[in-house]
Order: C-alpha cells, then structure tokens, then sequence
C-alpha cells in the first residue's frame, strides 16, 4: 500500500486550524502573530504525521538569510574555566556552520532573557544556538522565537526543543569504574541549568561538591580531599586541580581531544566541543527542513570516550 503524502491541509485537519495558520508555522514565518502553543502544536503535529516539506517551494517563497545567532548563557560572576569551554564551543559551531555556508552572530549575556532572542529575530536568523539556560526561562526565550532554537549543555523538561548535551549519568559510571571507587569528589562549573546539576551530583555527599569559581577555591577544596578519588568536569579545570593533588587522584571529562593541556599520565573521559558542535548543526539542518528521526528524542545524549 502506498503511503499518501501529508499535507498542510492534513495538519491544519487534525488541529482545527486554518492552512495558512500551519503555513505560517511550518516556514517559520513572523508576518502573523501565532500563539507559541498553537506554533509548538503545528510543529509536533507535523512531526507526528511525517510531514515532509516541499523545500524547492520554502526557498522560492523566503529570503533566506544564511545568518545564525549563538548565545552563549555564561552567568553572572562567570570563572574562566567557564568562559573558556563555552567559548570554544562557540567557536567549533561556528567552524561548523561556516562548512555549510552560514555566518553567524554571536550573543555574550549574563542573564539571558526574551529581548536576547527578540535581538536575534530583527537580524532574520535561520536558527538559533544557546548555550546553558534554566529551564525556568524557556517559555520567555522562546515564545516570540519562529525559527528552530538548539540548546546545547543543558537539559530541558520540554521534549519539543532539542537539546545537545554529555550522558552526564554514563560519564559518572564510567569514572567510578574507571578510579575503582564509589564514593568520588566531583568539581565543576557553575552551571546554569539545575538539571544538570542535579544528575552530576546526585548521590555525592555535599561536603565532596565544588561549585568552582576561582582557583583558590580548587586550592583548598583539594587540600582537604587529597586522600579521595574525584571527577573534574572541564579540562582547564582539571589542569588546575594537576597542580595540588596527584593525578592519579582523579579522572577528568575533557572537551579537547587533540593538543590537550593534561598531562599525558592524567586519567580523562572525552566528549569534544567538535562533536558536540557537529551534532548541534545536524540538528538545526533536520529541523529546518522537517527531517525528523522519529526513532530518536530530542534529548541528545553524547557518550563519552575512554
């Protein structure tokens, strides 16, 4: 039995919409005001019904810009141990996206609200990058956002909006067998999505968990946990914790596969900012054109490598 195509028709059908409605949905288009529910119910519906669009169509009918905006999320009071792994992900998107052709503009705040993708929407981007949010801003980031947005290094409850980030679950896994112990220290940034948090500490007595904001801090923690096994999130932190405790202490998850700053004898999971951004822009070109896996969700976990 042949499969008949789905149509525009068929989704504004099954939501009791008018086709133009879907239309305005499905080419991301700002000319009608959409509330985000009805857009959001467009979109999974359309991802349900296997709609595929007509794309020779969408580029006769919009002026595409080539232009995607990155956020980068850092916080207030941000380390540079942070600073330094967000940035260089920034920069491997948009080496990314430069080999499909893209420019991009990237957005550096502390407190990211609405008016930071309000900004980006003036400047006709085709999509969106954001690195690290709480899931408490979302329904504010997104609601007057018509273009795909992708976060990366956060989890969401949301299961519409894809997310690209480490299989923070595996990676404890892997480093307790890897160091032998159970009962490991952990040091890492100060993210801003508590989800993540929360998986990466979970099951760590308080008293083992550094929130890192200065080197001071990685300092004095180590000195009180230099008969301990740990897991460092982030190589810069990790070359830090290199200088006051032995190395064979503890195991690093590193974004940097190659020119590593480790010492060669460090123990270290691997999960690079590279693959992260190749994952990331693989997304956004699916969501683009409607190219849905329905075998996947849209929480990408990335699992790391020994």
């Amino acid at each position: 039995m042949v499969k008949t195509k789905v149509t525009m028709r068929d989704i504004a059908k099954a939501l009791d919409v008018s086709v133009a409605t879907v239309s305005y949905v499905l080419n991301h288009s700002e000319k009608e005001k959409i509330s985000h529910e009805t857009r959001i119910k467009v979109m999974e519906t359309a991802k349900k019904m296997g709609y595929v669009p007509n794309l020779s169509a969408r580029s006769l009918a919009s002026k595409r810009s080539n232009l995607i905006g990155i956020i980068i999320n850092i916080g207030k009071n941000a380390s540079r141990f942070k600073k330094d792994r967000y940035y260089d992900l920034a920069m491997e998107l948009q080496q990314q996206l430069s080999k499909k052709g893209y420019d991009t503009i990237v957005s550096i705040t502390e407190e990211i609200r609405q008016r930071d993708l309000e900004i980006a929407s003036k400047r006709l981007l085709e999509a969106v990058f954001v690195i690290d949010i709480d899931e408490k801003y979302l329904q504010e980031v997104t609601c007057h956002t018509y273009v795909p947005v992708i976060f990366l290094e956060c989890i969401l409850e949301k299961e519409f909006f894809y997310q690209i980030v480490p299989d923070y679950k595996l990676v404890m896994q892997r480093a307790k067998t890897y160091l032998e112990e159970e009962n490991l220290f952990i040091i890492m940034d100060d993210l801003l999505n508590s989800k993540a948090i929360k998986i990466l500490t979970e099951n760590i007595a308080s008293e083992n968990i550094l929130i890192s904001r200065s080197s001071r801090e990685i300092k004095e923690f180590l000195k009180e946990h230099q008969n301990q096994k740990g897991i460092i999130i982030g190589e810069t932190l990790g070359m830090e914790a290199e200088r006051y405790i032995d190395n064979t202490q503890f195991v690093v998850l590193t974004e940097y596969a190659e020119e590593s700053g480790l010492l060669p004898t460090t123990k270290r999971l691997t999960i690079t900012n590279k693959h992260k951004a190749e994952v990331a822009v693989d997304i956004m070109n699916q969501l683009m054109n409607l190219a849905y896996d329905e075998q996947k969700g849209t929480c990408i976990l990335l699992q790391p490598q020994m």
